[in-house]
C-alpha cells in the first residue's frame, strides 16, 4: 500500500527535521567529547543552514516556474480562443 503523494517539500518535513536535529546533537556531543573542538561542530552546522537554504531556493524557483507555466497556458488558451483582453 502506498501512501498518498504529498506536495510538502522535504526540507519541511517532520522527519527531516528530526533526522537534521539527531544528526547535529550526536555530532555536537562527538566534537565537545572525543575531539574537543567546537569549531569542527560550527562547520557542520553552517553546512546544515547552507542547505536548508538552498532547498529552499530551489522550492521557490520550482513555484515560480509552475505559475509561469500556468500564466502562459492561460495566456496561450485566451488567444485561442480570440479573447482581446489579454493582448497587449
Amino acid at each position: 500500500m502506498s501512501t498518498p503523494t504529498d506536495d510538502t517539500p522535504f526540507h519541511r518535513t517532520a522527519g527531516a527535521k528530526v533526522a537534521v536535529a539527531v544528526f547535529l546533537a550526536l555530532t555536537l556531543a562527538y566534537a565537545l567529547l572525543i575531539a574537543q573542538q567546537i569549531l569542527a561542530w560550527v562547520f557542520l552546522v553552517v553546512i546544515a543552514v547552507v542547505l536548508w537554504y538552498a532547498a529552499r531556493l530551489v522550492v521557490a524557483v520550482e513555484e515560480i516556474a509552475t505559475q509561469l507555466g500556468r500564466l502562459a497556458d492561460e495566456r496561450a488558451d485566451s488567444r485561442d480562443r480570440g479573447d482581446e483582453s489579454s493582448r497587449d
